[in-house]
């Protein structure tokens, strides 16, 4: 990764915008640079060159005529100036950017762009919202709030980068984020109505325990169903029940039917649910 540092690249070519063109030709088309996948180059009067500009970070474009088809970074590079694995080499054809690689090779008119890319890192602290959890109780007044413990953030730690292309912002991305000490939730009690579940508690319980018991909450069914509610003892179990549901108080059945309700809807009771 380059470091966040002041580039050197326009130093590189102020013997380009000063007119020595003349040199950066001679470079550009020295015998035995070619790389083995580039064409061979001619340099007798006839041979056809294409005219390029060049354009080094912020330093004005400058015109130069090279052999065609090479590569565009390999230009850059016999221009004298230094390119790393963080610096964009662009090819602008017609006002656009070429994307395609295999276009890639330089054509005549075509600009030649090198973005100077730097990338700052930066590790900083950031507070972890503690939250609030409420737990409810009957101990309490229905509606009472009462806090029990004081919530404390946490701290994340945040490793951002942020990418300049020229000197400028370009972007800034979040690369890693660890949490280094975790929130503590403030913990409230608040109040409510014995075996009250909010949302089921204005059903008319009454008459779906009829219909399904005749309202008897010691009902057993040999099919294997108990209670005000016919549980099974498994669903009896899903909504916190221990033990048999028709030994458990009228209160206590109603109150798991509730639960059940506030997760299921009517559905375990679909030919009696209708009442509620």
């Amino acid at each position: 990764m380059r470091p966040a540092t002041t580039s050197v690249l326009p130093a590189r070519l102020r013997h380009l915008a000063a007119g020595t063109t003349a040199a950066v030709l001679a470079l550009t088309l020295a015998p035995g640079a070619a790389g083995a996948n580039e064409p061979t180059e001619d340099f007798s009067e006839t041979a056809g060159r294409v005219s390029v500009r060049l354009k080094v970070a912020t330093e004005p474009a400058v015109e130069i005529a090279v052999a065609p088809r090479i590569w565009p970074t390999r230009l850059v590079e016999r221009a004298g100036v230094p390119v790393d694995g963080n610096d964009l080499v662009e090819v602008v054809r017609d006002g656009r950017v070429v994307v395609d690689a295999s276009a890639k090779r330089v054509r005549d008119g075509d600009i030649v762009r090198l973005i100077d890319v730097v990338e700052q890192r930066r590790t900083s602290s950031s507070k972890v919202p503690a939250g609030t959890v409420e737990v409810l109780t009957t101990t309490l007044a229905p509606g009472r709030r009462k806090v029990v413990r004081e919530g404390r953030p946490g701290v994340a730690q945040v490793v951002a980068v942020r990418t300049l292309h020229n000197g400028e912002p370009e972007s800034f991305r979040v690369v890693a984020r660890k949490i280094v000490r975790e929130p503590r939730p403030r913990r409230v009690l608040v109040g409510r109505e014995p075996w009250s579940v909010p949302g089921a508690d204005g059903l008319n319980w009454a008459a779906l325990a009829r219909c399904e018991s005749g309202g008897n909450p010691r009902a057993v069914n040999p099919a294997g169903y108990y209670g005000l509610y016919q549980f099974s003892v498994g669903t009896w179990n899903s909504v916190g029940g221990s033990g048999m549901p028709h030994h458990a108080s009228a209160d206590e059945q109603t109150y798991r039917a509730k639960l059940l309700y506030a997760s299921r809807g009517r559905s375990p009771w679909p030919h009696c649910g209708r009442l509620l």
